[in-house]
């Protein structure tokens, strides 16, 4: 990774011939060609090698340029990427979050929900929520939701449902209340 960044801080553009510092990671000739159609520039190959490293495969590497292009922009996510990779979060569906546009607004949100143990599904359909504007609980407060018992598959329900803040908070507010000792117990009689 370092040789690769000596390499780029040379030059402005990949230059088609060239050795390239996606040829010092070992990327394929025909991925290198893709990348050259799209004439990367420093910052992007920086944001592609970051994606890359962290383990995102060179053909999803090539497709998150393409879809940055298809939408006039600059690929300038690889950082975000790379810490929903570190997190866990599968790239497929790192994949779905680049193609709903919630990479740049959610991402952060995304891998502090997976995180604290909020599984891939939950994170998406979030993020579908999110695209179609629909109000959604905040990861925040589903992370509450899973501490007092919600699987993930429940929690999943309970958006499609449509849960409100204040249901959540009822349901976290009886959670609490009765971890804290205050429900009924059956006790054995003694004899």
């Amino acid at each position: 990774m370092a040789a690769s960044l000596l390499i780029l801080a040379g030059c402005n553009k990949i230059n088609h011939g060239n050795a390239s510092p996606f040829d010092a990671v070992g990327m394929h000739p025909e991925s290198i060609e893709q990348l050259h159609k799209y004439q990367v520039n420093d910052a992007e190959v920086q944001q592609i090698l970051a994606a890359g490293s962290a383990g995102m495969t060179e053909q999803d590497c090539v497709e998150l340029v393409r879809i940055a292009r298809s939408r006039d922009r600059v690929f300038a996510e690889g950082d975000i990427v790379a810490g929903l990779l570190g997190a866990g979060v599968k790239e497929s569906t790192i994949m779905e979050l680049v193609r709903l546009d919630e990479l740049n607004g959610y991402g952060g949100e995304a891998e502090a929900m997976h995180l604290a143990n909020l599984s891939d599904e939950v994170i998406l359909d979030v993020a579908r929520r999110r695209v179609k504007g629909e109000k959604v609980l905040s990861g925040a407060r589903l992370a509450e939701l899973r501490d007092a018992g919600f699987s993930n598959s429940q929690l999943v329900a309970e958006l499609d449902r449509g849960i409100t803040d204040q249901q959540a908070q009822q349901v976290i507010a009886h959670h609490d209340y009765a971890a804290g000792g205050h429900s009924f117990v059956h006790q054995p009689r003694r004899r």
